[in-house]
């Protein structure tokens, strides 16, 4: 009898894995996603067979990223779908960014088949692309995360690599002009 109360109060007092899946996941992001994040990012070119490390912030709004790299460079990107000075590359990448860091699984999977693993508190997502203008650009992606996305991976397939650690930033206090546009 005492194994028995022993076990249902662990039960009880355990917090319980909650099920992971896109709905899910989608939900925590959606509600847990910050406005602005601190990046650093590593990229490897595989042409020139060099690594590059940068970091900075980005700052979401509904219609814009804006992607503030501060080292080794100072350049500011306005990633949005109707800049036309935007490079097909980032073009392809915005609708992914903007996915997945504001939980948006449905629009995801409408270019990507999704893989998730783990546990709601600690998740990774594989995500391979299914749409062939995507496929051209987008070998695979790999994210990881909590609460929120912590990392993100993506394999081009020209060779190169881009990896992503991602913070929490508070937007009043970055450097400059944070305010989107």
């Amino acid at each position: 009898m005492r194994r028995l109360l022993l076990l249902a109060a662990m039960q009880f007092s355990l917090p319980a894995a909650a099920e992971l899946d896109s709905t899910t996941l989608g939900a925590q992001l959606a509600e847990h996603s910050p406005k602005c994040s601190h990046f650093a990012q590593t990229r490897w070119l595989a042409d020139l067979e060099a690594e590059l490390a940068s970091s900075g912030y980005f700052q979401r709004s509904d219609s814009a990223l804006i992607w503030q790299t501060l080292t080794p460079v100072d350049s500011r990107l306005v990633l949005k779908a109707d800049n036309p000075e935007l490079p097909l590359a980032y073009q392809v990448i915005l609708p992914v960014l903007h996915g997945l860091l504001g939980g948006d699984w449905a629009a995801l999977q409408e270019h990507f088949s999704v893989e998730l693993s783990g546990v709601l508190g600690d998740w990774q997502a594989a995500l391979k692309p299914t749409d062939s203008v995507v496929a051209e650009r987008l070998k695979h992606l790999q994210v990881r995360g909590g609460e929120q996305v912590r990392q993100l991976q993506i394999d081009f397939v020209s060779g190169d690599r881009m990896t992503l650690q991602l913070s929490p930033a508070d937007c009043a206090a970055l450097p400059g002009d944070s305010g989107a546009s």
